[in-house]
């Protein structure tokens, strides 16, 4: 009686994985598009509560022995693929009020920023030449680099000493945000000016209030044009992935940047819908403190932000 019980509840599981299955795949060839791009999937809120279900019976599948092991990860890969666990707003914010001070509170710390009628969150910025070395994109930042890279704030503990004027006059501007280690990123942006002066852009989530270690992704300009992933340290910094991108961003246009990380570690960075960034790291597994802008050189616009995170 039992061992038909057992057989009873297993040929249930693998129907309702069926069922399951085949009313995901209906929905994903429905909004085939908004699955792999759209950051924002509010409107398909009954595709993420199938979501959730499938994942529970795929757990529970993974458990028994007899269930198929060939839908099972058929299920999971679906479920992967379609799957949004970002689904809690962050932060928001299009500039249209036309004040950064406050709703969100954003903080310069140096230099100039401000926010243009129509256009969004501005900031230029005319970066010392003497001693910029351009960093090796597949390896460690040099020594000028690395000291560079480390966005201290506007003042050090006490005890350290203060970085040479070269050395702290980037510009910058932060808000203070908790952000879950997985997250979705999103922002229109914008390069003006000149193209040919090697300038420097670079944003992402930061720890702490010294805001010396997270994750940044830097756009260079000049010859050849790239975004680059790096994760930042005190004392260490490294280049996790670049790509060249061969004039996109100088064409004087708006554009957008989606920006994602997994509670895996995986990250994915498009731009304009098209993936250009795949990889993982691992390094940092805490949740970040806030978010920055560090303008190293050039003319930039950012028109919108938005940052989702996961449930805690």
């Amino acid at each position: 009686m039992m061992q038909k019980e057992k057989t009873k509840m297993s040929k249930t599981l693998r129907v309702s994985l069926m069922s399951g299955f085949a009313i995901l795949l209906v929905g994903a060839l429905a909004l085939p598009s908004r699955a792999q791009t759209d950051p924002y999937p509010a409107g398909d809120k009954r595709t993420l509560e199938l979501v959730d279900h499938l994942k529970e019976l795929i757990q529970t599948a993974e458990k028994d022995r007899r269930s198929d092991p060939w839908l099972v990860r058929q299920l999971r890969e679906t479920v992967r693929r379609y799957d949004w666990p970002w689904r809690v707003s962050l932060l928001h914010d299009d500039f249209r009020d036309g004040d950064f001070s406050h709703n969100p509170s954003w903080i310069v710390r140096n230099g100039d920023f401000w926010v243009a009628r129509g256009a969004g969150l501005r900031t230029a910025h005319d970066a010392p030449r003497q001693g910029r070395r351009p960093a090796d994109r597949r390896g460690e930042y040099s020594a000028m680099d690395l000291l560079e890279g480390i966005f201290a704030g506007g003042r050090e503990r006490e005890g350290r000493r203060e970085l040479p004027t070269s050395m702290t006059s980037d510009a910058e501007i932060y808000t203070r945000l908790a952000i879950s280690n997985a997250f979705a990123l999103k922002l229109q942006l914008r390069a003006r000016g000149d193209y040919d002066a090697n300038n420097r852009l670079e944003f992402g989530p930061y720890f702490s209030e010294e805001r010396s270690a997270g994750y940044r992704l830097v756009y260079e300009s000049g010859n050849r044009p790239s975004l680059s992933l790096l994760r930042i340290a005190p004392r260490r910094s490294a280049v996790i992935e670049s790509v060249d991108l061969g004039g996109v961003l100088e064409d004087g246009n708006p554009h957008m940047i989606e920006w994602r990380r997994g509670a895996d570690g995986e990250m994915v960075i498009l731009l304009n819908d098209k993936e250009i960034i795949r990889t993982t790291d691992r390094a940092h597994t805490e949740s970040f403190d806030g978010f920055a802008f560090i303008n190293k050189g050039g003319d930039y616009e950012v028109k919108q932000i938005s940052i989702l995170g996961t449930r805690r």
